[in-house]
């Protein structure tokens, strides 16, 4: 048998064991909300007076708080299939109080006591029960499992802990089931103790993720109601993928437009230009002799430059413009001839 620690004073452990009674031990270093194997250890009792002496003990022990810490609730955890149970945890994650939402609850629940267990091993073994009342027979089946607490991060920890421990139990016992899991607001919890057959976690379903009236589906198994949710993501799902398309066409049409309206723009500022060039040109009046000169020098002047480039052209040119030689050398003309004497003419 196991048991949780409720108090220690003195050098002494109160501890509250699985059958609901309290014992009295050594602390050897024991914390508040330990388990400990009640197998492994000696329980403090000398007789009928030691008995009662320890028994006094632990009152005045826990009256300081002990009972009323561990009987306080942490966290509202709710289990939905179809039997829908809401089971309040202490601290130390031990079921301080259960109820039944449903009729198909309290025959889960019945002969099965899950008060003062450890949460996850109360998921396993509820979820052990309701598999063996046929409640996972036929189609595939869903778990639904919802943890309030003040601490919103600590009951997202719990609830990935209880989902685990689930799909550990349907697994062994080869039940096809999807376990969701997760943490909810407190406000769940009061909104879904207002109506009969409602538990926190398929409160939340309804209202946060259908949109719908939560009386409307009290009797509504969690298993109808997240076909109902899957159906509803698919529709919102392929509605926003529609859009997303429409939009991307639409985004991609008026990129074609404003590059039709900028390439005209463009072509018109060209046009624009090019008429007011032709406007200066026609402004300036150059005489034609004088624009035939600055056309030959400028022919000349190209020339000389694609001469001046040409390879093996480079010495000549340096000769050309070296001092005394300002432009091509003469060729000699030819000797005169000497003039005969009139004696020797024939």
């Amino acid at each position: 048998m196991k048991a949780t620690v409720l108090e220690i004073k003195d050098g002494f452990a109160a501890l509250l064991q699985e059958d609901g009674t309290v014992v009295k031990i050594k602390s050897r270093n024991l914390r508040i909300g330990d388990v400990v194997n009640m197998k492994d250890t000696t329980i403090l009792k000398k007789g009928k007076l030691g008995a009662m002496a320890a028994v006094a003990a632990m009152f005045v022990m826990l009256m300081g708080g002990g009972i009323y810490t561990y009987a306080t609730p942490s966290y509202y955890v709710s289990l939905d299939v179809n039997p829908g149970i809401l089971m309040e945890v202490n601290m130390f994650e031990r079921v301080v109080g259960i109820q039944a939402a449903n009729e198909d609850a309290k025959e889960v629940l019945w002969e099965l006591d899950l008060k003062n267990k450890d949460i996850e091993d109360a998921i396993s073994l509820a979820v052990e029960r309701v598999k063996e009342l046929g409640y996972f027979d036929g189609e595939d089946g869903n778990i639904l499992i919802a943890a309030t607490g003040k601490n919103e991060e600590k009951a997202e920890r719990l609830a990935g802990k209880l989902q685990n421990a689930a799909e550990e139990e349907i697994t062994e016992n080869g039940v096809k089931a999807e376990v969701t899991a997760g943490a909810i607001g407190y406000e769940m919890v009061q909104a879904a103790k207002a109506i009969e057959g409602m538990t926190p976690g398929k409160y939340n379903i309804i209202v946060n993720l259908l949109g719908k009236d939560a009386k409307d589906y009290a009797d509504t198994s969690i298993k109808d109601i997240m076909k109902e949710y899957t159906a509803s993501k698919g529709a919102k799902g392929k509605a926003r993928a529609e859009k997303a398309t429409e939009n991307e066409q639409n985004r991609e049409k008026n990129g074609e437009e404003d590059e039709k309206a900028r390439l005209k723009e463009q072509n018109a500022a060209g046009k624009a230009e090019q008429a007011g060039n032709q406007e200066r040109n026609a402004d300036v009046e150059i005489p034609a002799s004088d624009q035939e000169t600055a056309n030959a020098n400028t022919m000349q002047n190209d020339a000389a430059e694609e001469k001046s480039e040409m390879p093996g052209n480079t010495n000549m040119q340096e000769h050309l413009e070296k001092p005394g030689n300002p432009g091509k050398p003469e060729k000699p003309g030819k000797p005169e001839k000497p003039e005969v004497p009139e004696d020797k003419k024939i």
